[in-house]
């Protein structure tokens, strides 16, 4: 029964489903749901909130909105540039870690509260801190790590993500290149090499390891050559989190993972390898791609966003950053 229940709870997503609705609706008897849920609930594999009376509203723990009991959600993108992340949620017990492919969902979950931690590019958190304010940046992940791969000399045709680093980098290296050209967007980076492969688009503007794959086949140039050092992931958190002791204790973790990189390189090789289905040998080669530090220099953090059209006031930093 407690594989069915949990069954019923993916498939009903976001929507949940009310606690009387397994007798209703599925035939299962009021006891048993009790006695499953309270068990599912103290393994936090489900979320139930009272909403009238004695009714309870319930969620598999993957599309519970809000924090949930004794857990740390953390997003990350299918990118190399997160070994803190996946070191201390190695390094505990109460991490569940999502993988995103597309910048612009990860960090719109985390603004509604779906996940509590989420790595994404400092310039779509940015946004979202100041349209939602429901999420603040606390620190970095990432460094450098992004450039643009050529397929043609003159390209006409580009590819990237939406609203990333990527898109808003492209964008300034096109203006100080005095390229012109036409974006195309794709919420996937397999999507990507395989355009560039195609030759539907002339360049992609595209992050490692995936850069270093292509500078086998393609010409490269690195965002860092032209522009000098950028963050190009940020760590942030739900402010519905920040407060909560796990919350606390999972940042500190990942600092201290972060500033242990360099003794645990095959750790991470290896943890990446399993968790994004990428292989050692390509993660390895493009593994010092990034420059990862949790310290994000606010200074630098405004910089880059100004080099990419978004000046903050003074009021709206405190709006965007509540760093470490």
């Amino acid at each position: 029964m407690r594989d069915t229940i949990l069954k019923i709870l993916k498939k009903a997503g976001r929507r949940g489903i009310l606690q009387e609705s397994f007798t209703r609706e599925h035939g299962i008897s009021k006891s048993t749901v009790s006695t499953v849920l309270s068990a599912l609930e103290e393994e936090s594999l489900v979320v139930r909130k009272r909403v009238a009376g004695r009714s309870y509203m319930v969620w598999h723990v993957d599309f519970a909105p809000g924090p949930v009991r004794g857990m740390v959600r953390v997003g990350i993108l299918k990118a190399i540039e997160y070994p803190g992340v996946l070191l201390a949620a190695s390094d505990m017990k109460n991490v569940k870690l999502k993988v995103y492919t597309n910048a612009f969902k990860l960090t719109r979950d985390l603004a509604e509260g779906y996940i509590d931690v989420g790595c994404s590019p400092l310039i779509t958190q940015t946004l979202f801190a100041l349209v939602h304010r429901s999420i603040h940046i606390n620190g970095g992940c990432g460094f450098n790590g992004g450039g643009v791969v050529f397929r043609k000399g003159k390209p006409e045709r580009f590819g990237s993500t939406e609203l990333s680093t990527m898109e808003f980098s492209l964008r300034r290296f096109m203006e100080l290149r005095g390229m012109d050209g036409e974006i195309l967007y794709f919420s996937r980076v397999e999507e990507m090499k395989r355009a560039i492969e195609a030759g539907t688009v002339d360049a992609v503007a595209i992050w490692e390891p995936y850069l270093t794959e292509l500078s086998e086949k393609y010409s490269v140039v690195r965002f860092e050559e032209v522009f000098g050092e950028y963050p190009c992931c940020t760590i942030a958190s739900s402010v519905k989190s920040e407060r909560r002791k796990e919350h606390r204790e999972f940042l500190e973790a990942y600092r201290r993972a972060v500033d242990s990189i360099d003794s645990r390189v095959d750790e991470v090789i290896a943890l990446e390898s399993k968790l994004l289905r990428l292989s050692r040998r390509a993660i390895r080669r493009a593994f010092h791609g990034y420059k990862y530090s949790w310290h994000l220099d606010r200074e630098l953090a405004m910089k880059t966003l100004e080099d990419y059209g978004i000046k903050l006031t003074e009021e709206s930093v405190s709006k965007v950053f509540n760093l470490f």
